[in-house]
């Protein structure tokens, strides 16, 4: 293994070659990734008479949507602001709710939920980016995730799972894990049919974005090296989603990190405002496995 302050602090020991973006382009196509995760097909769960629902919402709530009505370059109208309008029954009292899932007005995508007030709507849940996946139980909205895959120049995927409680009509929105991974993460080739829990065999630990021993060259845009995105210097724990072995036949497991365990040195960007489950693969001889 290379010593964690070694890999991010003394490139004198590392054989250090020029970074360029084809160099770092080649490496990451030499694996298939992780997809992004997909968009929940709202329209499955809309409610009946649609337009009508939503001339209704828009009547006293255009005004909620500025970047709709007020963009001088006209890329956005009124018209796209009703294909992102899915009307549908939330809470259980046979009242169209709304959920709004678009254009945010920047550079992110927004996702909005109003609750049918007979003679109002109430926004009771916001988020940035989209809706993933939603459960429905007896009629109301149960959970969701929220898939956060960034824009422009992010490199990282966040997913955000919600608890829905129901109290009356009023629903209340709990946050509940969080996960993130790096883009260019190596899609596991073996899932595990059940994840199972595992400790750190060192204090020091370096987690990569796939399944190959790879310290060099530098990427100064991420300010690390090879495929490392996270280094700790504690013993760390969590589960172990999959694994596979390499061509040298060293054996890698994909694991999740639980957020008591904060790395010291990463890629990883906004994990300290929300305990953050980090993914990653990490080489079989460095961990136990809990059975």
């Amino acid at each position: 293994m290379v010593a964690f302050l070694v890999a991010f602090q003394v490139a004198g020991q590392i054989k250090f070659k020029t970074y360029t973006s084809a160099t770092d382009t080649f490496y990451w196509k030499r694996y298939e990734h992780f997809a992004k995760p997909g968009k929940v097909n709202l329209s499955r769960y809309t409610a009946g008479k649609g337009s009508r629902i939503i001339d209704r919402f828009l009547k006293k709530n255009l005004s909620l949507f500025p970047q709709f009505t007020n963009d001088s370059a006209r890329q956005n109208t009124v018209k796209n602001l009703r294909k992102s309008l899915y009307p549908m029954d939330l809470n259980g009292d046979r009242q169209p709710d709304m959920i709004f899932s678009g254009f945010s007005g920047g550079e992110s995508a927004i996702t909005q939920i109003f609750l049918n007030r007979n003679d109002s709507f109430e926004l009771v849940f916001e988020d940035y980016q989209y809706i993933t996946t939603l459960n429905m139980v007896n009629g109301a909205l149960h959970s969701m995730a929220i898939a956060d895959p960034g824009c422009c120049d992010a490199y990282l995927c966040f997913m955000r799972d919600y608890t829905v409680r129901k109290e009356g009509n009023s629903l209340s929105f709990v946050k509940g894990k969080q996960i993130a991974w790096y883009h260019f993460t190596e899609r596991p080739k073996d899932i595990l049919k059940t994840p199972v829990a595992w400790s750190a065999v060192y204090d020091s630990m370096l987690i990569r974005a796939s399944a190959a021993l790879l310290n060099e060259p530098y990427n100064p845009y991420l300010e690390t090296y090879g495929n490392i995105i996270a280094g700790y210097t504690q013993k760390i724990r969590g589960v172990a989603l999959a694994r596979q072995t390499d061509a040298n036949g060293l054996e890698w497991y994909y694991v999740e990190i639980i957020p008591e365990c904060r790395p010291r040195k990463s890629i990883f960007y906004e994990i300290g405002k929300y305990p953050t489950f980090i993914r990653g693969w990490v080489e079989g001889n460095e961990i136990i496995i809990r059975k």
